[in-house]
């Protein structure tokens, strides 16, 4: 949400914020909600009609919606859809089943930020003919759909509970596994520890300068570092194919 008061800020256009305001909310509901539907397919695919039979294997935003994780997205930057619900005991293969779920999303964000990328690079090397809000348009919803997509992906493959990287441990894990029980009981626990710190600096540095408080906020640390080098070198490769040079 940051990036449509910035646009407020520096041009002060309504045109131009609802333009960003809708290539925002659309980047959102396009990284956000086939994350979900993928997890439920998968599930389908491995014999669990579960997702199907709650009506989760739908585009319609409303069924996804989850009032706390859409407002993670607005106030620090990656937030969840309502997760879809999945049964492993109905898995042909559970341990198969179980793995193909949990990945299922991520590889969405990934493939779908890789898609984002390509096409914003693409409009930066040879869209600058196009009428001016429609340029500007579509290189803020590329650009805004590849970072959302590596955040979400970032962010569910952290191996805590119940994040999706956990559950792709949790899959080849033995049920007596100290580091999977551990995950268990207190993963919840973790995260919201995590997000608190993140909350926390965030709003120190806002109204203190001071430089060093960054290195303590491990999570937007860990988020910020690894999608700036993603989002970087998959533009970079993109705009070197078509003869820019990168972008970094």
């Amino acid at each position: 949400m940051n990036f449509v008061i910035d646009i407020w800020h520096t041009t002060g256009e309504p045109v131009l914020v609802i333009l960003a305001l809708i290539a925002f909310l659309l980047a959102i509901y396009l990284a956000i909600v086939p994350h979900e539907i993928a997890h439920g397919l998968v599930a389908k695919w491995n014999g669990d009609l579960t997702a199907k039979v709650n009506g989760r294997l739908t585009m319609n935003p409303i069924v996804h919606f989850d009032p706390i994780g859409f407002l993670m997205l607005f106030v620090i930057g990656f937030g969840y859809a309502k997760p879809v619900p999945v049964n492993p005991y109905n898995f042909k293969k559970p341990r198969r089943g179980l793995f193909t779920v949990a990945i299922a999303g991520v590889v969405y964000n990934i493939s779908a930020a890789i898609i984002g990328l390509f096409f914003y690079a693409l409009i930066l090397c040879f869209g600058m003919g196009m009428p001016m809000y429609l340029y500007l348009f579509l290189s803020w919803f590329f650009k805004l759909f590849a970072q959302i997509n590596i955040m979400l992906f970032l962010f569910n493959i952290i191996p805590i509970g119940p994040l999706d990287g956990f559950k792709i441990i949790e899959a080849f894990a033995k049920r007596n596994n100290k580091f999977i029980n551990f995950i268990r009981m207190y993963g919840n626990y973790i995260l919201i520890g995590l997000f608190a710190l993140h909350l926390g600096v965030y709003y120190v540095q806002s109204y203190a300068d001071i430089s060093w408080i960054k290195y303590v906020d491990i999570l937007g640390l860990y988020l910020d570092t690894c999608s700036y080098w993603i989002q970087g070198g998959i533009l970079s490769l993109f705009t070197m194919m078509f003869g820019m040079g990168a972008v970094l």
